[in-house]
């Protein structure tokens, strides 16, 4: 039998159904411009109905859990998206700095390759002359610094991106850590069938940080846990295990290798801030260094060559001259180990400037500036400055192109974002809405406790007489 008692009941249960609502509602205004929140909704259900003998009646409303608006799928492609842009501005970030150290200038390797080139032009004017002689010997010095400091810097920018390789390996260590635990404590909080949605945005920031630091694919499992493995498929989180990675230095030059538990997985890194910097500090870097050996190489083996077919001041000429820079072992570190011959700094007299020996002779003063014209390089289609000029551009376009890809990928990233944002994130006038619905809701719930009631004590006053 149905009486007033069940009714007290409803009403009760419809007035903390609706504070809940309430409760919901409020938390997702206080957190509307909290990074990570999702949305969430109290799901209102119908209480079981009651037997009678007019038929079932219903009992009232529970809230049967609290859930987060969120698609997975959404954060999928906010994951991928994340991968690309991060490691786009790391290869941006370090190119920028080689691009600085390579830029056109008074300094510059084009500049003191011409200025090199000249001082024997402006020797042949007056091959004898000491002075003359000595510029010669200063922009040969000005061009050896200028190959070493480019080197130098090739290197110091490959040094910062292995240092910052090693960091994010730790980063991304702490991370998986931070997963690991936040997965245990979503499928405890679920076991009994609720949502534990704010643990569960705390892992999609670590998620989304994860992704930013290094590639990764991850799936969510039927217990809540989250899966999370390199792009590679090598294991990074299982439920509340991980798998932390580590470096190790590599011979030759002591550079750190990423590793697992059982292999290296550094060629296998494609993506995330991690991604960008191993590709800077093993591709492009010494792609870099290749170019500006070949060229100073070269640089020196042209003008050695010309230069030990001429004739000295010395008495007896030195036959043949010698080389105006030290040679070159071999074109690896040709750049990095360009030097002027400490003899002819020491004793200007050393320069060949003539062929013939016979006074005021300049022929070969004029045949070493010749080869600044020369195309020497590149199956002889590109002189020397044409050579450097083609390493700045193609450091550049690389430059440009992880800008224009960060450009893209934010873009897309960004149309994600709010995609997410429409779905997921908080609407204040949606939510104005639900304030309104459920407090009229809960002021309904309450007159219709308050009118049972009376009924209640007007049946125990009729009763009690």
């Amino acid at each position: 039998m149905f009486g007033l008692f069940d009714s007290l009941e409803i009403g009760r249960k419809s007035l903390l159904a609706q504070q809940a609502a309430l409760e919901v509602t409020g938390n997702n205004i206080a957190n509307v411009n909290t990074p990570g929140y999702h949305r969430q909704r109290a799901i209102l259900e119908e209480t079981a109905p009651m037997p009678t003998g007019i038929g079932e009646l219903g009992t009232g409303v529970t809230v049967s859990q609290v859930r987060s608006v969120r698609d997975q799928f959404l954060e999928l492609r906010i994951s991928q998206a994340t991968q690309n842009v991060a490691m786009q501005d790391a290869v941006a970030a370090y190119l920028r700095q080689v691009g600085t150290a390579f830029g056109s200038g008074n300094n510059s390797i084009q500049e003191d390759l011409s200025r090199f080139f000249n001082s024997f032009s402006t020797l042949a004017t007056d091959p004898t002359s000491s002075p003359l002689r000595y510029g010669v010997v200063s922009a040969a010095q000005n061009l050896a610094a200028s190959f070493r400091e480019a080197a130098q810097q090739l290197v110091d920018v490959q040094d910062q991106a292995n240092a910052a390789a090693e960091q994010t390996v730790s980063e991304i260590n702490e991370l998986t850590g931070r997963i690991a635990q936040l997965n245990m404590q979503i499928a405890s909080g679920e076991a009994g069938g609720s949502d534990a949605a704010t643990l569960r945005d705390q892992r999609s920031l670590a998620l989304n940080e994860l992704a930013a630091a290094i590639d990764i694919h991850y799936y969510e499992a039927d217990d809540g846990t989250v899966t999370v493995s390199t792009a590679g498929g090598d294991s990074l989180v299982t439920a509340g295990f991980v798998s932390e990675l580590h470096t190790e230095t590599q011979p030759p030059n002591g550079y750190v290798g990423v590793f697992t538990s059982t292999k290296e997985i550094t060629d296998s890194i494609r993506g995330g801030k991690l991604g960008g910097l191993l590709d800077v500090r093993d591709r492009l870097i010494p792609a870099y260094q290749q170019q500006l050996d070949t060229l100073a190489a070269a640089v020196i083996s042209q003008v050695n060559t010309a230069h030990s077919a001429g004739t000295d001041l010395q008495s007896p000429s030195t036959s043949p001259a010698v080389n105006l820079f030290m040679p070159a072992a071999t074109v690896a570190g040709a750049a990095a180990g360009f030097t002027v011959n400490p003899d002819v700094v020491s004793d200007v007299r050393y320069i060949a400037a003539g062929l013939s020996g016979a006074p005021g002779d300049n022929a070969n003063a004029l045949a070493i500036a010749a080869l600044s014209f020369q195309k020497l390089l590149s199956g002889g289609t590109q002189t020397f400055a044409e050579s450097f000029a083609a390493l700045q551009f193609g450091i550049g376009t690389d430059e440009q192109g992880a800008i224009m890809q960060s450009d893209v990928g934010n873009a897309v990233l960004t149309q994600l974002e709010n995609s997410r944002e429409s779905y997921s994130g908080v609407s204040l006038d949606e939510e104005a809405t639900d304030l309104i619905r459920f407090q009229r809701a809960y002021q309904a719930a309450a007159r219709f406790v308050s009118v049972i009631d009376q009924l209640t004590e007007e049946l125990v006053q009729t009763l009690g007489r």
